[in-house]
């Protein structure tokens, strides 16, 4: 029979490092807050508890009311891919700082991430950053069950009264890549996915703002049907029934995937890119530079979104500890990536 594996104990990392175990106990659990750490000693500990493989005792910070360490994270169960760019950055910040994360998911449904958020009270969560909430229909279903929520930050501006939160400025981004387009190109279109959902309506907020302030009154906009239909299908449509008949120069697409796929069809109907055409993405996806000719697309900067998402949560902790108060959001403006398609 194998033997059992010894538990790693707050004691064998205070020997490991040679500090004391109420040390040891501070800088992993929450301890006695009147025991003074360097953040060089701090980082041994942490270093030598990742390297022992040490597993707290979740239950017993509960019933000391102990900071459990833990961060939930509510997304949805079908998000864009660039959705999973902004998680892996909340988790290398939280792991930078002791924390580690719990997943819940949900699809279209705010019943179902209150659910989630219910059970991560359950578990003793410091805190939780949403990063699903946007369901069109559902606003006064989020009002009424987040409403009350505590020590969370939504990452998109929400329907809520002064809610925690990152906003993302795309309509700025938009606007800044329709005027750069705008002093050489004359017919510029825009392909969109649902209006009801805030980010797309940002979108062409900023497309729209950047057509009026050149005087112009014609807009270009393509807003793809409801249909059960693959997205290379939508965009061959797109070009038969939107990009050739309006005669346009310069495209913005949904996603840098559907650019790829008109840039692909628009070639093979013999048009040049970017002399006959000039093409635009979203996302910036890591195959869109390696498109011929590479792509020019709309960055979140999801690095930005991340970190000030985990930051904005431990000032509300460190408010509720402190009763400092912080300010309750951020701005962050996606960036434009020039290539060669524009």
């Amino acid at each position: 029979m194998l033997a059992r594996k010894k538990k790693v104990t707050l004691s064998d990392i205070a020997d490991a490092v040679g500090v004391s175990r109420a040390l040891v106990g501070k800088v992993l659990g929450g301890g006695n807050s009147n025991i003074r750490v360097s953040e060089e000693t701090a980082r041994m500990i942490r270093e030598a508890a990742e390297r022992l493989h040490y597993q707290p005792n979740l239950s017993a910070r509960m019933l000391t009311g102990q900071s459990s360490h833990l961060i939930g994270i509510l997304i949805d169960a079908q998000p864009p891919p660039v959705t999973f760019r902004t998680l892996a950055f909340i988790d290398k910040y939280a792991a930078e700082n002791g924390y580690r994360l719990l997943i819940g998911e949900a699809h279209n449904s705010i019943d179902s991430l209150y659910h989630h958020y219910s059970n991560f009270m359950q578990y003793n969560v410091d805190g939780v950053i949403c990063l699903a909430h946007d369901y069109p229909g559902q606003e006064e279903k989020l009002q009424e069950l987040f409403r009350d929520a505590e020590n969370i930050v939504f990452v998109e501006k929400p329907v809520l009264p002064d809610a925690c939160c990152v906003e993302i400025d795309r309509a700025a981004a938009v606007e800044e890549l329709t005027s750069l387009l705008l002093r050489t190109r004359k017919r510029i279109g825009i392909i969109m996915e649902d209006p009801s959902y805030h980010s797309i309506r940002q979108r062409k907020e900023g497309y729209c703002r950047a057509i009026r302030k050149a005087g112009l009154e014609k807009l270009w906009i393509h807003f793809l049907p409801d249909e059960q239909v693959g997205l290379e299908e939508l965009m061959h449509r797109a070009i038969t029934e939107f990009v050739l008949p309006e005669q346009l120069d310069a495209l913005i697409a949904p996603n840098d995937l559907a650019a790829s796929y008109l840039m692909r069809e628009l070639m093979r109907r013999g048009l040049r890119i970017p002399d006959d055409i000039a093409v635009a993405g979203f996302d910036n996806e890591p195959f869109s530079g390696s498109l011929n000719p590479s792509l020019t697309t709309i960055d979140d900067n999801n690095e930005e979104i991340g970190k000030y998402a985990f930051d904005l949560l431990l000032e509300q902790l460190n408010e509720k500890k402190t009763s400092v108060h912080h300010k309750h959001s951020v701005c962050v403006v996606p960036r434009i990536v020039w290539r060669e398609s524009i």
